[in-house]
């Protein structure tokens, strides 16, 4: 995957925070206990693990799946560590590390959705921060699930009300008082029991950390009905639901806004290891390539190309494709800096709102200028070099296709069955693992989508090469 730019905070939060997904039944003190089922579950725990991959540029392999809160707090080594069930996610950039290090701050003990039911205290399933330094001070105590029974609790607390919503507290204070109930205990009954007898504040998870957590709650609503509309929300509609239709609404427009030009991606983050070292010797017949930075030219430069090769720039980005085509058709390849501050008013007027990234690479012609340099700096060993190059490529019959390859399987076919011959590249980049993939379709849209566009490729041309990653299912299986 290609990570948005790290400010720094995700490096603090990861050094000090241990990552786990759990897999708890959803609980109510009104309506009970969830039943679980898998297909639900599994697309839940895919969307859970990529945005906090995504949101904190943690690995996948260092994200602990596990069967229990305690089995969490077991498996962790460092300071704090961060529960998440299945179904909730975490989605920010730089600025949510920054507040999520102040709430680990703050983290006497427990920091949660606190539920205030009948009087006594649990913690929402969704998701919750412990201080593993704090647990083991106080002895490593069981975390509390749902038993029920009839007991009396040492638990002593004040609560302290909350503009949140009418039943949340904003923390828990200890005082010296017990409570006789006879009800099914909640998530971290006997957490907060203890930390309170030992002096220690319950916190509520802080308003700067909130506006960044979404949480699908799909097991407050029909299963099978969220499992429909989580396969591909571009078409979903959640009904009565109003928490399917919540969380419909945040995926759909996450990170493009629906219905907003899409982004223009100046420069390309990819490194170039996925570019075999081969040689095509009377070049390629086919380039397919994005309308990304300048990868399509370092790609083609190790492949080799001649006068035949023709370069089909495909993108479901309009605004970027333009980018594409007023380089192809005005640019001699020099001064990229100048060129680029040049075409902007022009893909401005014809897309209004087009978002430009990286953004802080982007000010002014100089720092275009340097950037280019630097992308370009690894295949091509001099200015000559590239020109050369450049002349070249511009030389050749270039074709450009509007397509969204997850939706528009008619589109890829007809691109496909159009301009593949011979020996072709595919670049595809991470197309199947971005946020835009993997939070509107699931796994098994994604992969037919794939699949499908390999299997016109194999059909088209004699030998076919692909540079990107298949679509991967965002749970660790091992």
């Amino acid at each position: 995957m290609v990570f948005y730019y790290d400010g720094g905070a995700q490096g603090a939060v990861r050094n000090h925070l241990d990552f786990a997904v759990v897999n708890l039944p959803t609980f109510d003190a009104h309506a009970g206990i969830g039943r679980n089922v898998f297909d639900l579950d599994k697309r839940l725990a895919e969307l859970t693990t990529f945005f906090t991959v995504f949101s904190f540029n943690v690995a996948i392999r260092d994200i602990a799946f596990v069967q229990s809160v305690d089995a969490a707090l077991a498996a962790g080594t460092k300071d704090f560590c961060l529960i998440q069930n299945c179904g909730h996610m975490f989605y920010g950039y730089d600025q949510l590390s920054f507040d999520m290090k102040a709430a680990m701050d703050g983290c006497e003990l427990l920091t949660g959705h606190i539920m205030d039911r009948g009087g006594y205290f649990y913690m929402h399933d969704q998701c919750m921060l412990v201080n593993r330094r704090a647990w083991e001070k106080l002895g490593k105590p069981a975390f509390g699930g749902l038993e029920a029974a009839k007991k009396r609790l040492p638990m002593p607390y004040r609560s302290i009300e909350n503009v949140h919503d009418n039943y949340t507290p904003l923390y828990l204070q200890p005082t010296f008082k017990d409570f006789d109930f006879d009800a099914r205990f909640g998530y971290g009954w006997n957490a907060i029991a203890a930390g309170l007898a030992a002096g220690l504040t319950i916190h509520n998870w802080p308003k700067a950390v909130r506006k960044w957590k979404r949480h699908c709650y799909a097991y407050y609503g029909d299963p099978q009905k969220w499992i429909t509309a989580l396969s591909d929300v571009t078409k979903a509609d959640g009904g009565s639901d109003e928490q399917l239709t919540l969380t419909i609404d945040f995926l759909r427009n996450t990170p493009d806004k629906q219905g907003a030009p899409h982004k223009v991606f100046v420069f390309n983050s990819e490194g170039d290891v996925d570019i075999p070292t081969l040689k095509y010797k009377n070049g390629l017949d086919r380039a397919f390539v994005l309308a990304s930075g300048f990868k399509a030219n370092r790609m083609l430069e190790t492949f080799g190309f001649g006068a035949a090769t023709e370069v089909i720039t495909y993108d479901y980005s309009a605004p970027a494709l333009a980018l594409r085509r007023m380089m192809i058709e005005d640019w001699d390849g020099k001064d990229y800096g100048a060129l680029f501050m040049a075409a902007k008013p022009r893909i401005d007027a014809l897309f209004p709102g087009a978002a430009y990234l990286p953004a802080p690479l982007l000010t002014d012609a100089a720092t275009v200028e340097k950037e280019f340099r630097r992308e370009m700096g690894e295949v091509f060993t001099s200015p000559d070099h590239w020109l050369d190059h450049w002349r070249r490529f511009k030389a050749l019959r270039h074709h450009f296709v509007e397509v969204d390859v997850l939706q528009d399987s008619a589109g890829v076919r007809a691109m496909l069955d159009t301009h593949a011959k011979g020996h072709t590249a595919l670049w595809l980049s991470d197309m199947f693992n971005s946020p835009n993939a993997v939070g509107k379709f699931d796994w098994e849209h994604r992969r037919a989508a794939y699949d499908a566009l390999l299997e016109r490729l194999a059909a088209t041309t004699d030998s076919h090469l692909i540079l990107g990653n298949a679509p991967r299912i965002w749970i660790k299986t091992g």
